[in-house]
Parts: C-alpha cells; sequence; structure tokens
C-alpha cells in the first residue's frame, strides 16, 4: 500500500522519474523509500478493508494522491520549460533542439538548457529532500481509506497552472522586452531602407545581444526559481 503512492509520486519526479534512469533503479529506490517508511507510515492502514472492491478502491485513491503530489512537483518545475521557449523565441534560437529531462523530449536549446539546469540545482541545494518529504507528509493531509477531495484537487491544479504561467513569463521578461523593442525597431528599420537585407543582418546581432542578456540574468533566474518551487512545496509539509 505504501509503494502505490509513493512509487506514483516518484514516477513523476524530475531526474528521478526520466527515461534516462533506469526502471530498475527506479523500481529499486521506490521499494526501498517504501521500506524506510513502513515503521513511520504503517499504522495508517489499520483499517484495511478484508473485501476486494475495498481494498481496490484503497488502491485507487492511493494512486490518485500520488499522482496528485507528482503532478503538482511537475508543474512546478515546468515553469523552467515555459521561461526557456520565450526566452528561445526572443533570441532566435527557436530551430536549435537539445533533450529536455523534464518534458522528456527534444525541445528547444535554451529550454534543455534551463531544464538541465534546473535539476542540476536541485540537487545541489538538497531540494530533492524537500519533495521526498512532500510526498510522505501526503499521508497526514490524505490519510488511507478517507474520501479523496476531488475538488480541492482540480481547483489546486488549475490555480496553479495559471501561477506557472505567470512565474514564467517574468522569468522571460528582460528577454520578451528586449525582443519587443528589437523587432519594433526591425519593422521601423524595414519601412526606411525596403531594399536592405533585414533578416542577414539582424539574426547575428540578435542571437549575440540575446545570449548576452541571457546569461546576465541567468543566475537571477535560477534563484527565483528555487524559492519558487520551496514556496510551492511549503504548504504540502507538516510544521514541524
Amino acid at each position: 500500500m505504501l509503494m502505490t503512492r509513493l512509487g506514483t509520486a516518484m514516477m513523476l519526479l524530475p531526474g528521478i522519474g526520466g527515461h534516462l534512469v533506469s526502471v530498475r533503479i527506479r523500481l529499486w529506490l521506490a521499494i526501498t523509500l517504501s521500506f524506510l517508511m513502513l515503521p513511520v507510515l504503517g499504522g495508517l492502514f489499520a483499517t484495511v478493508p478484508n473485501t476486494t472492491g475495498g481494498m481496490l478502491m484503497i488502491v485507487f485513491s492511493e494512486i490518485v494522491v500520488g499522482l496528485f503530489i507528482g503532478t503538482v512537483i511537475s508543474f512546478l518545475m515546468s515553469v523552467l520549460s515555459l521561461a526557456g521557449s520565450m526566452i528561445g523565441y526572443q533570441v532566435g534560437l527557436t530551430n536549435a533542439f537539445s533533450f529536455d529531462p523534464i518534458a522528456q523530449q527534444q525541445s528547444q536549446l535554451l529550454t534543455g538548457f534551463l531544464s538541465n539546469i534546473g535539476l542540476l540545482a536541485i540537487f545541489a541545494t538538497d531540494l530533492h529532500h524537500l519533495m521526498f518529504q512532500a510526498i510522505v507528509d501526503t499521508y497526514t493531509l490524505f490519510p488511507p481509506g478517507q474520501a479523496l477531495p476531488w475538488g480541492d484537487f482540480t481547483e489546486t491544479l488549475s490555480h496553479l497552472v495559471t501561477e506557472t504561467f505567470r512565474v514564467g513569463l517574468q522569468f522571460a521578461a528582460p528577454l520578451v522586452v528586449f525582443g519587443l523593442l528589437f523587432y519594433t525597431g526591425l519593422g521601423l528599420l524595414s519601412r526606411l531602407v525596403p531594399q536592405l537585407q533585414i533578416f542577414f543582418i539582424a539574426q547575428p546581432v540578435q542571437i549575440l545581444v540575446g545570449a548576452w542578456m541571457f546569461m546576465l540574468t541567468l543566475p537571477m533566474l535560477v534563484s527565483l526559481f528555487l524559492r519558487f518551487l520551496e514556496d510551492g512545496l511549503v504548504p504540502y509539509l507538516t510544521p514541524r
């Protein structure tokens, strides 16, 4: 029963639940965590029903809770992918692709770069411990065998999607402002000198200046992302 919720949540964790990690390693990690939490959380399953239908209902509710907390963490991580996509359009690197460990697919170069930097920062600052703690503390928020708050789940995820888009836009705001000013200048220049090949002249400048601005804002972006991730996990932690 512990393996059901913990394993489902860990399946969606960034880095650990990725396809680049061996299935055996992911399975053994989930089993190991379940055995470690058994003395602490095993007492919560004292009223396990004897009927098959009741057992299936508890298993289903455990899977739903695991999917919920795993989806919350995935949404918090997706802010980097959103910001990277917006920055890539402004810098002019939308045709360069790399592997994104969060989306588990090929994505824009800056999106994959930000995702890898975000994962590295999470493990370097031990924020992955906070993820495991949030998963374990869901047993306090959603005890096994009780009715699931479907309305709260839906409302939380909908608000999280809106918040993720807002924060991602804020992360990319300096480059978005640069892009608006740059393309406005290109439009004026194209009107003033129609015979000038604007694309061939402007693209190297766009990439150079955009990459320079991106590297200047990168330390602040990573710091704000770590704070956003921590603030997003705090509501699921029990006070100690």
